[in-house]
């Protein structure tokens, strides 16, 4: 745990080291409002906000909702670096991974032995994944996102998300 506590760190630290770079980059900040299929635990509803830094990077935060186990309401967070290799065409690519925080449904178990009921706990988790914006005017951009999301944990899972947004631009192009 406490490996994961410094990869955080070292994460943020990055990212906040390079935010000032960003504003003389002239990509602007994307919001990007989605819905998402995939396995069970995958969230299916969410947003992400793209914050550029670099010509090549950026970080995103991405907030997540989804029915849990249990019938519980489950948020996740997710923070991810953004890779954008060099465009083909208009479309722009991108690769990304990062580590969040999600919420899911523990069983609760009775002296007897079957579950009785569920409660909400945490689990660190990682991402990897990639995805492509395709313009469609000068300030919205179709999204199609697809991640592998693996959390740790008594109650660790893996799961897999194609999510799809429209993605809007925030501040000057």
């Amino acid at each position: 745990m406490r490996g994961c506590k410094s990869a955080v760190f070292a994460l943020v630290a990055f990212a906040l080291a390079e935010l000032p770079l960003g504003a003389q980059d002239a990509r602007p900040v994307d919001v990007t409002p989605y819905l998402g299929v995939g396995s069970a635990a995958a969230s299916p509803v969410g947003v992400a906000v793209t914050f550029p830094f670099r010509s090549r990077f950026g970080v995103e935060t991405d907030v997540a909702y989804r029915r849990a186990e249990g019938d519980i309401h489950a948020l996740s967070l997710n923070t991810s670096l953004l890779w954008f290799p060099p465009r083909i065409g208009k479309s722009t690519s991108y690769v990304a991974g990062g580590l969040g925080l999600s919420q899911y449904g523990a069983p609760v178990f009775s002296s007897s032995g079957p579950p009785i009921g569920t409660v909400s706990r945490v689990a660190l988790t990682v991402n990897a994944g990639a995805g492509l914006k395709v313009p469609m005017n000068q300030k919205l951009d179709l999204r199609t996102d697809a991640r592998w999301f693996k959390s740790f944990g008594r109650q660790g899972s893996e799961q897999f998300r194609v999510a799809q947004g429209l993605s809007f631009d925030v501040g000057k192009r």
